[in-house]
């Protein structure tokens, strides 16, 4: 949006002297490093420029040399995901049980947060629980500015207490008191896990993470959570299972 409104005379990033970059490894992984340096290079060269990174991949640090010589580093050490007070649990389900079970899920109490990988099918989720009977809204790169805000809204205030999103979508956001995380299609990184997980058990408060995934899948959700240095067992899951789990 930026580099269009520059193209289009409508945007002169010239005499910009501030320059922030937040989750720099996560428009690395999107492709953005190319149009970052872009829009960088168009700003002033005297300026002072912060980039905040979970990691620094080739792409975040061809930014950090080319427009920040000499930065001064800061680090600060991440959450301790295994001793935290997120129960972290994964099951293993049948391909034609999961809508069933994730349907179980989102009727138990608390407020819960839901990850799917595609745009389309959070949409497609979140409608399928209003069919259900429960209340839930999406969250999701095609959705604009305005419904983006009324759908937070929504489970903020209470009106509803499922929503569903895809990680990119979910990026910034802050959402007090999510009572379960449940990952409806696995990451594909443990970064990502991470940062799922981390939406809930905040400030002192418990919260669990349920990781769905089948039997052919399992080594890789297994992987993941070994990068992440968490550890969770595999329990096999019917949707009749569902109605029996205590949560934390």
């Amino acid at each position: 949006r930026i580099e269009d409104l520059m193209a289009r005379r409508k945007l002169d990033v010239s005499q910009v002297v501030i320059s922030v970059v937040d989750e720099a490894d996560h428009m690395s992984e999107l492709g953005f490093i190319e149009p970052l340096q872009r829009i960088l290079s168009a700003t002033s060269s005297e300026g002072q420029r912060l980039l905040f990174s979970a990691t620094l991949d080739a792409g975040v640090s061809n930014i950090v040399r080319e427009f920040m010589p000499d930065p001064a580093v800061f680090e600060v050490e991440g959450e301790n995901q295994e001793s935290s007070t997120i129960d972290h649990r994964v099951f293993v389900v049948e391909q034609r049980d999961k809508r069933e079970i994730v349907v179980n899920l989102a009727r138990m109490s608390g407020r819960t947060l839901m990850f799917t990988r595609t745009r389309a099918f959070a949409e497609e989720l979140a409608d399928v629980l209003d069919d259900y009977g429960i209340p839930a809204v999406s969250l999701h790169g095609d959705l604009n500015q305005a419904r983006r805000q009324r759908n937070l809204d929504k489970l903020s205030s209470g009106r509803v207490n499922v929503l569903v999103a895809t990680d990119v979508a979910a990026r910034g956001i802050h959402v007090d008191d999510i009572d379960t995380v449940v990952q409806v299609d696995p990451p594909d990184d443990f970064k990502s896990y991470v940062h799922r997980s981390g939406r809930t058990g905040r400030a002192g408060k418990t919260g669990t993470v349920i990781t769905l995934t089948t039997r052919s899948r399992s080594r890789r959700v297994t992987d993941l959570l070994k990068q992440a240095g968490i550890s969770a067992r595999l329990e096999d899951m019917r949707p009749s299972d569902i109605s029996q789990l205590e949560l934390v």
